[in-house]
């Protein structure tokens, strides 16, 4: 564990009763016991060095300090994240199997700001309603643990499942519309009118990236996509696989 994640905005406290999934895993794997000190965050991005006050697996208390210095931007970005950061918007058409718990342990590694999923026609996988829930549930489970393990500084959000008809909508409630975004989609055809540099020569530091599942996107989807706001961009060499895909664009922006 790098840092641990809290829930909630702790920055009024300096006390915190941890729930006993988290006591256990900080007492019998990590070994820790009354006086070992740690670090952890809160869901608004607020640091923190904990000190264990009392060790009981049903439940440990811990004494919160505040760390000096840290400067939190709207985008959760810590002060030791350079100031030119981007926030990113990760949409991603839903992939099979275990590609998309896969996906969202790297976008908490690479610092994406919101990850959004997106079922488009291509998707294997379809998800229905009735385990969004508990779907969504698990998902925010997978990012706090990478977020642990990682120790990113910006708390990555995992966004309800949208539809294409649905997706501007969804990006404006994320923070992202188009008039204050910039918005890529990344292509397997070489259709792109403009190179990735200069679409991110404009400047813009709020940056939604959408990825296709394996079948990649359907030709109206594209021309839908376009019409919200999203520039084309390809990148040369071998087609990828959609995870191999979200790793790579995040990582050229």
């Amino acid at each position: 564990m790098r840092r641990l994640a809290l829930d909630g905005d702790l920055s009024g406290r300096d006390c915190l009763a941890l729930d006993a999934k988290t006591s256990r895993y900080l007492l019998r794997v990590l070994r820790m016991q009354k006086g070992s000190t740690f670090p952890a965050s809160d869901a608004e991005g607020n640091r923190f060095r904990c000190t264990i006050a009392d060790a009981q697996s049903a439940g440990v208390t811990v004494q919160l300090a505040r760390e000096p210095g840290q400067d939190v931007d709207a985008a959760g970005n810590g002060s030791d994240l350079p100031r030119d950061w981007p926030q990113l918007l990760l949409v991603q058409g839903i992939p099979k199997g275990a590609r998309m718990d896969l996906v969202l342990r790297q976008a908490v590694e690479l610092g994406v700001d919101a990850v959004l999923p997106l079922q488009s026609r291509h998707c294997v996988v379809r998800e229905s309603a009735d385990g969004a829930g508990e779907r969504q549930a698990r998902r925010a489970r997978i990012v706090k643990e990478a977020l642990q393990q990682s120790g990113s500084a910006i708390r990555t959000r995992v966004l309800p499942t949208t539809i294409p008809d649905q997706l501007d909508r969804a990006m404006r409630d994320a923070g992202y519309p188009s008039e204050h975004s910039l918005r890529l989609l990344f292509h397997e055809l070489p259709i792109a009118e403009r190179t990735l540099h200069e679409y991110c020569a404009e400047g813009s530091r709020r940056i939604a990236i959408l990825i296709g599942p394996e079948g990649g996107f359907a030709p109206d989807e594209t021309e839908l996509f376009k019409t919200m706001g999203f520039k084309i961009v390809h990148l040369e060499g071998a087609i990828l696989r959609t995870e191999t895909a979200s790793i790579v664009a995040l990582a050229s922006i």
